[in-house]
C-alpha cells in the first residue's frame, strides 16, 4: 500500500533505465529484508501490500541542487517521495535503507534524498471509501497465508497479519501465561480487543 514517486532530471536515463528503476521499487522489493534474505511478510500479505501499491518514475525538466542546475554531465539525483499510508512513521526507516540500496545497486552510495509520507487516519481511499488503519486488518488477516519459511529462534509470527518479527524488537503482550509478539501497536490492539471481545461472552 505504497506510492512510490521517483524524481529523476530530464536525459540522465533512458526509458528502459527508468522502466527497471520502476522494478526496483515495488512494495514486494522495499518491504523485503534485502540481500536476498526471506521476507519477514507473510506472502499471501505482500501478494496484498503489492497489488495495492504504484510507482511512476518521472524526468524533471529543470532541476536545481545545491542553487546549482544539474546536467547531464553530472553524477544524477534522485529524490524519491513515499506515501506509506498510516504507517510511514513505522516504516520510515526501513523504507530509506531499501530504496537506498535499490538505487545504488551496489555501487557506491547514490545521491537521493527520500521523503516517506504519512498519511492521517481515514485519508487512504480505497474502493469509494475512505479507510482508517483498523479497516485493513480484515484484508490483511483475509490474505496470511501463513510463514513462507520456518520460523527461526528468537523470531515470532504476528497472530493479526502474519509478519514474522525479532522476539526482541515485537510489541509485546501477555495474556493467560502465553506471549504475543506483533509489528506494530495496531495489530496488537486488534488482538487485544479480539481477546476482551472473548472474555466478556
Amino acid at each position: 500500500m505504497l506510492f512510490v514517486e521517483l524524481l529523476v532530471p530530464k536525459g540522465a536515463f533512458d526509458e528502459q533505465e527508468r522502466r527497471r528503476f520502476a522494478g526496483r521499487l515495488t512494495a514486494r522489493r522495499l518491504l523485503s529484508p534485502g540481500n536476498g534474505k526471506t521476507p519477514a511478510t507473510d506472502p499471501g500479505v505482500m501478494d496484498l501490500f503489492d497489488s495495492l501499491s504504484h510507482v511512476v518514475v518521472r524526468e524533471e525538466e529543470i532541476w536545481s541542487a545545491g542553487g546549482n542546475l544539474l546536467d547531464e554531465s553530472q553524477d544524477p539525483w534522485y529524490v524519491v517521495n513515499v506515501i506509506a499510508g498510516m504507517w510511514g512513521k513505522e516504516m520510515s526507516e526501513h523504507l530509506i535503507s531499501r530504496i537506498t540500496a535499490e538505487l545504488a545497486e551496489g555501487n557506491a552510495e547514490p545521491r537521493v534524498v527520500v521523503n516517506v509520507i504519512s498519511l492521517p487516519e481515514g485519508s487512504y481511499g480505497l474502493r469509494g471509501r475512505a479507510h482508517r488503519s483498523a479497516d485493513f486488518v480484515p484484508l490483511i488477516e483475509e490474505a496470511k497465508t501463513g510463514p513462507a519459511a520456518p520460523v527461526p529462534d528468537g523470531m515470532i509470527v504476528d497472530p493479526i497479519c502474519g509478519a514474522t518479527v525479532p522476539l526482541d524488537k515485537a510489541v509485546i503482550l501477555e495474556h493467560d501465561g502465553q506471549t504475543y509478539g506483533f509489528c506494530c501497536t495496531h495489530c496488537r490492539g486488534r488482538f487485544a480487543k479480539r481477546l476482551s471481545i472473548a472474555e466478556a461472552s
